[in-house]
Parts: C-alpha cells; structure tokens; sequence
C-alpha cells in the first residue's frame, strides 16, 4: 500500500483528492495538511467526507515522511517548500504552476515566484499523452485547467498537419476555478450570475498551451486565448478554433481526433448524429475524470471548431493527479476513477 499526503488539502481540489484517494484500493492517505483548519477533521471543511476518514489536519510546516506527496498549494508554495518537500517525499505530483513550464516560460509568466535553478524537471501531466513518460516519473506536474481542455482539441489537429499554426480559444469556466478563498470578484452577490470575460489577453494558460503544443508536435503556434467566467460553479468549456492547411471536409479532423484518443478511457468523442446532446456540455462531466469533444467544421471558410468540455476540479485538477499517480504506481488507469456522472443535474 502506498502512503501518500496531500499539502494543502482544505482547497477544493485537496478535497476532490481526498474524495479519490479515501476510496482508492491501492493507497493510503496518511496526512493531509492545512494551516487554517489544523487539528481539525477533514469533512470539517469538506462536508461530502463525513464518516470516512477519522483523519486531522496538520499544519504544513508537520509534514511526514511519505511515498508520495500531493500539493495543492497556491502558486510558488510548493517553490517555497521545495527544500523540505524534496526530503520527504519520495515522488511528487504538484497541481499548481510552480512547475508546468520550462524555466525560460516560468520566467515570463510567474515572474512573481521565481523557481530556483536546482529544481529538477517535472513531467508535465497529460496522461493521454505522455502515459511512458509519467510511468518513469518521480515529479509530475499537473496542467492548467483550461490548458489542459484546450491542448486536448489541439493536439491532434496541429500533429497531423490539418491547422496552421494560429488558433483561438475561448475558455468559459465556473467559479470553483478560482479558488476557495473569497475575493471581491468571486463574492456570491458579484458571481453568481456573472458572464463576463475576465481575461480577453494575456492568460497565463497562453504560454502554458503553446509551450506544450511545441513541445508534443515539434510545431510553435500562436495562440489567442479568451478566459469568460460564466453563471456555475464547476466545469469547463473550452472552444477552439482553428484555420485549415488545405481544402478538406468534417472527416479528416474528425478522423485525427478519433486516433489521438481511440484507446483512451477517459475522453470521448461525439460524433454527428449519434446523440440527443451532441454538443460538450460540462454537467454531465460533474465530479468525473471525463473529456467530451465534438468536432464540427466550416468547410467554406476552411474553419474547424473543436469544442471540449471537462470539470474543472477533476480532468483539469485532481482526476488528472490521480490518474498520473495510477501510471506512476503501475496501477490500471481507471483506478479510483471510475464515477460517471449524473442526468439531469
């Protein structure tokens, strides 16, 4: 059994591990650490955990040792505490931005949290398509959340040559993604009924996305990303729009992503006329590890428009973590993450 931690785990996406993990054949959560709720049980903040789990918060600074440690602190906090993470854990899957991009990148886009030059390289999380890679990692980093949704259309359009290297995406998320801890802008009064575009320019997940497309692909796109904050709580759903090479019909890109994800067990793809929902919605994809994409192109106008769909708090955060941890320990890919959804939510 593999002893894991978790750092930071009062945050929405330090319960949705905890969720996971409490319920996991092949680990055993150990510690999970909160300076604000120390000495305090878990469903304390986390109200959907009552009855499993007789563990207390910790305050970070009594981390023990274990197999292998989870952070969920906020930008440069796992930075900060690298030192004394480093001799404790013997791996490390980090959910923040501390360490997604290369440092060149980092430097541009995190300036406020600058990484220290002895830090090993993290495996970045992206499991449908580095599984090898994660397999033989000992510090994985787990992407962006609207990264992670647009690099799934992506991908597999730019490898197969069938969009130029200049796409769009417009990422509409709920409120979860900002975090559990209140400010003006997520106050319920000023949120809840909120459709408004956030970030029109200048999203930290640009660099983020064109870094690891240039990395996978061996091709450098530009990338004209558009954060919108909508009226929900969970969920992403990122459209991305991209301008064809050459003439071609709606088979070819459907076809590309039909072979990027034909044996993956976590994205699914929609195809036309299959569905009384053909579009990706996030609310289905509620507290599951799922990706839904649907392809549909503008042949006319040589346009592809892929549109994805995930939760936020799980295929963009703590599912994906799991699911690296499940390649990582050579446990079957699905473990632990097996919740479907419901209909109608």
């Amino acid at each position: 059994m593999t002893r894991v931690a978790i750092l930071g785990a009062a945050g929405y996406t330090g319960g949705e591990l905890l969720r996971l993990l409490l319920a996991h054949p092949g680990v055993e959560v150990v510690q999970a650490t909160s300076d604000q709720f120390a000495g305090k049980r878990l469903d304390y903040p986390h109200p959907n955990l009552r009855g499993l789990s007789s563990l207390r918060f910790a305050p970070h600074d009594a981390l023990e040792p274990c197999d292998l440690l989870l952070s969920c602190m906020p930008q440069g906090g796992l930075i900060a505490r690298w030192a004394r993470v480093r001799e404790r854990a013997g791996r490390v899957i980090d959910l923040s931005a501390d360490f997604r991009l290369a440092p060149a990148a980092h430097e541009r886009w995190y300036k406020k949290h600058p990484r220290p030059a002895d830090v090993p390289g993290f495996v970045y999380a992206l499991p449908e398509w580095t599984p090898g890679e994660l397999a033989r990692a000992r510090y994985v980093a787990v992407p962006g959340c609207m990264a992670h949704a647009a690099l799934l259309g992506i991908l597999p359009l730019v490898r197969a040559g069938l969009v130029k290297p200049e796409l769009v995406v417009d990422a509409k998320t709920g409120s979860s993604g900002g975090g559990a801890t209140p400010d003006r802008a997520s106050h319920h009064p000023e949120r809840a009924s909120a459709l408004r575009c956030y970030k029109p320019v200048g999203h930290r997940h640009t660099g983020e996305v064109e870094d690891v497309v240039e990395r996978f692909t061996g091709t450098r796109p530009s990338v004209h990303f558009s954060a919108t904050a909508v009226p929900s709580v969970r969920g992403i759903l990122a459209t991305v729009h991209g301008f064809t090479t050459r003439p071609m019909d709606e088979s070819e890109p459907l076809r590309a992503l039909a072979m990027a994800y034909r044996e993956k067990p976590f994205v699914r793809l929609i195809r036309p006329n299959t569905s009384a929902s053909p579009f990706p919605e996030p609310g289905p994809l509620q507290g599951t590890n799922y990706c839904d994409l649907s392809v549909d192109m503008d042949a006319e106008r040589g346009r592809v428009v892929v549109n994805v769909a995930i939760d936020n708090l799980m295929k963009g955060a703590a599912g994906t973590a799991v699911h690296a941890l499940n390649l990582m320990l050579g446990h079957p890919e699905t473990e632990g993450l097996g919740f479907r959804g419901l209909h109608p939510i």
